[in-house]
């Protein structure tokens, strides 16, 4: 009987289940708000759930970060389930826990076919499509920011007071992070660089590049392990971009470069006008981030926290352009010393990974296919730059807060076709929903300030 690459890949995992004795499997996936969703089945389920899957009901999707199911959700107690169907190749042991293991999964709908509200189902599409036009090889690479904080008496505060990039942090939470790196690679992630970053308390991790889905489903696993590993060492680990007023926010910047079967850098062009040393394919490509620079950041910084963060002056972007060795910019281009890509700036560790990159590849697939030129980089510090100033360069501001960003994220009907309009308009209304809460509240700082004044 013929066997598939597939098939063997689900007898591999099974031969793992037997080896290493494992005993529980959680098969996983992310909801619009980037929570992980699944349930933990036996060894003795699990050839089952490989073949067939796991059923949920399809309302999950339309549950918010608070874990509340939204008004008029697309999806309800009506709507049946899909199943996620665990990929055999992100089968992973969990190095912290006893005999169990994780796997991602696809969404699929009863009929086996691909669900069509799934976000790694949309990224697996889009990804052959544009690999297919471009004739290369996508690779990304995610690089998160992150704190460690600790809680005393009730008040939470960063777990050290080490300065940026001083050797101090890592040393300080030498425990937590050779265990992190070495739980990641467990999984089977690889990371290039660790390094105390700017706000005490907090850290900034490189994973390796590879290919576009692998390197999505590495973020996924970077989010998960960095908070349970935290919490199992007795802090929390945080990617929310703005957890203190005062100190510097954590991002979530995503390079993206292309290469042949020859191992040729598709990006690269050392005869590029610009100076740059780009080929007119990735200046295309940044067209079309910047055109859909917008509803990008609606979709990487997708709570009401990220606007916070976002501010002219503070390290991240908070203008659409693109520049040379510019950390000012939404989309930056690293010195010529190093290999051709760019990296996208506006995104934090509050979206979902797999909706991310699918929309990146969205809006950079519509700036090849139209031949959207970006214009000429900027290098200046964009934030000391006046309306005037902006204007004449013809420089936007990113949205400034999550209404704004969700408005033009409506408005993108070529976004919305690309990633699929079911997953587009639920995503939406499920962020706004979060947005709706938010403006209600009545924080103790408000009350506090309003009541004295009024």
């Amino acid at each position: 009987m013929f066997t598939t690459e597939n098939d063997q890949a689900k007898n591999t995992v099974l031969e793992i289940v037997e080896k290493e004795n494992i005993e529980f499997i959680r098969v996983e996936f992310l909801d619009y708000t980037g929570v992980t969703r699944g349930r933990t089945i036996r060894k003795g389920s699990l050839k089952s759930a490989m073949d067939k899957g796991v059923n949920f009901s399809t309302a999950i999707m339309s549950f918010n970060v608070f874990d509340e199911f939204i008004p008029n959700g697309m999806y309800g107690s009506n709507d049946g389930d899909f199943f996620a169907v665990p990929d055999p190749k992100t089968f992973a042991v969990i190095p912290y826990r006893k005999n169990t293991a994780r796997m991602l999964c696809d969404l699929v709908d009863e009929n086996g076919d691909p669900w069509k509200g799934c976000p790694r189902n949309a990224l697996k599409g889009l990804l052959n499509k544009v690999e297919s036009i471009l004739g290369g090889k996508l690779n990304m690479a995610y690089e998160q920011e992150a704190y460690l904080l600790e809680e005393k008496n009730g008040q939470i505060s960063p777990a050290d007071d080490s300065h940026c990039f001083s050797t101090d942090g890592v040393d300080i939470q030498e425990d937590f992070v050779q265990d992190f790196v070495y739980s990641l690679e467990a999984m089977g992630v690889e990371t290039e660089q660790i390094s105390s970053e700017y706000g005490p308390g907090q850290l900034e991790i490189n994973l390796k590049y590879t290919d576009a889905l692998k390197a999505t489903d590495d973020q996924v696993t970077f989010i998960h392990l960095f908070k349970q590993l935290a919490r199992k060492k007795g802090k929390i680990g945080t990617l929310m971009p703005k957890p203190f007023e005062h100190l510097p926010g954590s991002g979530l910047h995503v390079h993206m470069s292309l290469y042949n079967e020859d191992g040729e850098n598709l990006f690269e062009n050392i005869t590029d006008q610009r100076g740059l040393d780009l080929s007119q394919d990735a200046y295309y490509f940044i067209g079309g981030l910047l055109k859909h620079g917008r509803s990008l950041v609606a979709i990487g910084a997708p709570s009401f926290n990220s606007y916070k963060r976002m501010l002219p002056g503070s390290w991240a972007p908070a203008h659409i352009c693109y520049g040379d060795a510019n950390r000012s910019v939404l989309v930056r281009v690293p010195e010529k010393r190093r290999e051709r890509r760019f990296e996208f700036r506006g995104a934090d560790g509050t979206c979902n990974p797999y909706l991310l990159s699918t929309s990146l590849l969205a809006a950079g697939l519509d700036g090849i296919q139209n031949k959207i030129d970006p214009g000429d980089p900027i290098r200046e510090d964009v934030s000391n730059l006046n309306e005037i100033e902006l204007k004449e360069l013809g420089v936007s501001w990113v949205p400034r807060n999550l209404n704004e960003a969700l408005k033009s994220l409506e408005e993108d009907t070529i976004l919305a076709d690309t990633i699929g309009r079911d997953i587009w308009s639920e995503f939406i209304n499920v962020k706004r929903n979060e947005w709706e809460k938010y403006s209600k509240h009545v924080s103790d700082w408000e009350l506090a300030t309003m009541s004295k004044m009024y």
